[in-house]
């Protein structure tokens, strides 16, 4: 069995597991076990959560059944990663004020391990109508999956926002709404979303449809702050492999999280487990910050 590294929080050297002084610096070293037992800790980093928020207006039909016929290969190929994540999928639509009996808002899909469950949801999923105006309820969208939607607390969490306009009251030429979503005052702006997705471990991939330059510079800030990042879709074609590829990057992350609390002991700095791991240091430090946010490490 390897023998774990205690690292001591002064100076960053290696010391043997149970010793109370560091072997270099002298410096008092911490009392062993504030993370998790490994084994129970690796199961709980496999967990990714990922929630598909979609503009489901009717320009954007091509794009809902591309997802849907690719969403089984789609699932194949992200399950082939080593780390072998466990996925929860969470569906969000959303459409245009104001509801009405045959127009709603949004429509929640709750979170589910069953993939069938997803791909009944987009079947059901059919664009229709909008408000008219060449902005959507972005808002409601995001709101929904931010707030609404029950996210494990120790998963990887991803957000993909997918759409071909921009919220209400960025500038759109054609917006009913030009001073904001009516519902801002309870719900907040898109921006301020985007925030606070960041600072509960959220991420905000958006997919960008067409070229509305509202669209962009909306979707560009929202990406932008919730440090996420914002990728341009010429295609319905394109749309599953940009998907695939921005999944297959944030289940890297989810390896080096693996390798990080694999390495962890209190008071270790991300330059000592840098040291012991070989990753990069802003890696190591980025990583740190994900399980204390997931709360994995105390």
């Amino acid at each position: 069995m390897e023998e774990r590294a205690m690292f001591c929080p002064a100076c960053g050297s290696k010391n043997r597991e149970a010793a109370r002084f560091c072997a270099r610096c002298g410096n008092n070293l911490p009392t062993p076990g504030t993370a998790l037992p490994s084994r129970k800790g690796d199961e709980l980093l496999r967990q990714l959560d990922l929630c598909i928020v979609m503009d489901a207006t009717g320009s954007m039909q091509d794009y809902i059944e591309m997802t849907r016929k690719n969403l089984q290969a789609f699932v194949q190929k992200l399950s082939l990663h080593p780390v072998q994540p466990q996925l929860a999928y969470g569906l969000v639509l959303y459409r245009d004020h104001p509801a009405t009996e045959k127009n709603w808002v949004t429509r929640r899909y709750a979170f589910t391990e069953q993939l069938d469950d997803l791909q009944q949801a987009l079947n059901e999923a059919h664009a229709k109508g909008g408000g008219g105006d060449g902005a959507e309820a972005v808002v409601d969208g995001l709101y929904d999956a931010c707030y609404v939607m029950k996210w494990r607390e120790n998963a990887h969490k991803v957000i993909l926002l997918a759409g071909d306009a921009p919220p209400h009251g960025w500038g759109n030429r054609r917006d009913r709404y030009p001073k904001g979503c009516p519902c801002e005052p309870e719900h907040g702006t898109v921006i301020s979303i985007a925030q606070n997705a960041r600072q509960r471990g959220i991420t905000i991939f958006s997919l960008g449809i067409g070229d509305n330059q509202a669209m962009q510079k909306s979707f560009e800030q929202i990406a932008g702050t919730s440090g996420g990042r914002y990728v341009p879709i010429k295609s319905a074609g394109k749309l599953i492999d940009e998907v695939l590829s921005i999944m297959l990057s944030e289940v890297g992350k989810v390896e080096i999280d693996q390798v990080v609390y694999r390495a962890y002991q209190p008071g270790a700095t991300p330059q000592a487990i840098a040291a012991l791991t070989g990753l990069k240091i802003g890696d190591v430090d980025e990583s740190m910050n994900r399980l204390h946010q997931k709360r994995m490490l105390q």
